[in-house]
């Protein structure tokens, strides 16, 4: 998840069902029942925040406290297309976009803890192999626009990116930005940033796969897959050996992938070492982690009253 470009938004709200927010949750911000009801979207399918199953369950990465969760995103996202759609009502225009949520990830956020490792969960493995399954997507479907709806909702002539800004539609002025960033101005949300998590999320991985610990895991997982009759250095590599998603020889392999890293304890080692980085990592940029989850905060929290008004 990435810097939030206003000037996007538009296209982004016609093309994805988180949408307008153009960010990256179970409802973990602390979200009240006001708010949540707010939520059309089915969250039964919602990822929890830490893993509730398979050999990451209960595993939680020392960054993710700086990482959006999903429902965080859910919820800025909901709040920017009512806003919008207030917005465009405005100037006459029945906007109506699906609810945000429909189309959850299989993971609460940019640490993606459940394969991080490579595939953790024995049951989705049964199933799936290395894949995930169908995703299940709801009421996702955008609202037709026109071509005048489009201007007010994105504020440029065409909506067109590279558009002249329109500033008025009969008679009434046009927010610049249009619809689509005076929505997110309410709630402050056109600054959020979380590259240097995810940055930093990348580099302890990487690292803590290095680490001597780590690599004695990874020989004896391999090891381990050899003795199963599978040839393989990594857990990233283990999906060459059978690419068909789904298909029974995949499975096998999977199972055995999984089998091997309990029986080595790869998991939790490497957990470990990774988590360990972590805190290295915070401790030397606490100042800018901490200023990125302020606004991230404020930004939830000013949606959330957006959603109880």
């Amino acid at each position: 998840m990435k810097r939030l470009r206003p000037a996007a938004v538009a296209v982004a709200v016609l093309a994805t069902a988180v949408g307008a927010a153009g960010c990256n949750d179970t409802v973990s911000s602390g979200a009240g029942k006001a708010v949540s009801d707010q939520l059309k979207a089915d969250t039964s399918n919602w990822p929890a925040a830490t893993p509730q199953q398979g050999l990451a369950k209960g595993l939680s990465l020392p960054l993710e406290e700086y990482m959006q969760t999903y429902e965080q995103t859910v919820v800025i996202a909901q709040a920017v297309r009512n806003l919008q759609s207030q917005c465009m009502a405005r100037f006459g225009f029945d906007f109506r976009p699906p609810p945000a949520g429909n189309t959850p990830p299989p993971n609460d956020n940019d640490a993606n803890i459940e394969r991080r490792y490579g595939i953790s969960d024995r049951t989705i493995a049964e199933k799936h192999g290395y894949g995930l399954g169908e995703p299940q997507q709801t009421g996702t479907r955008m609202p037709a626009i026109s071509k005048a709806a489009m201007v007010v909702l994105s504020g440029r002539s065409s909506g067109e990116k590279n558009a002249k800004a329109a500033t008025s539609y009969q008679g009434k002025d046009i927010p610049e930005g249009g619809c689509s960033k005076w929505a997110i101005d309410r709630i402050d949300a056109g600054d959020l940033d979380f590259s240097l998590a995810g940055k930093l999320n990348q580099e302890s991985l990487i690292r803590s796969q290095e680490s001597p610990e780590v690599s004695a895991a990874l020989k004896k997982w391999s090891a381990c897959m050899k003795e199963k009759g599978y040839t393989v250095d990594l857990p990233f590599n283990a999906v060459d050996l059978a690419p068909v998603e789904g298909s029974q020889k995949q499975i096998q392999v999977a199972t055995a992938d999984i089998d091997c890293k309990k029986s080595t304890d790869l998991v939790k080692i490497w957990f470990g070492q990774d988590a360990g980085l972590q805190r290295q990592q915070i401790d030397e940029n606490q100042l800018a982690l901490e200023e990125a989850k302020k606004k991230n905060d404020s930004a939830v929290k000013a949606a959330e009253k957006a959603l109880r008004s």
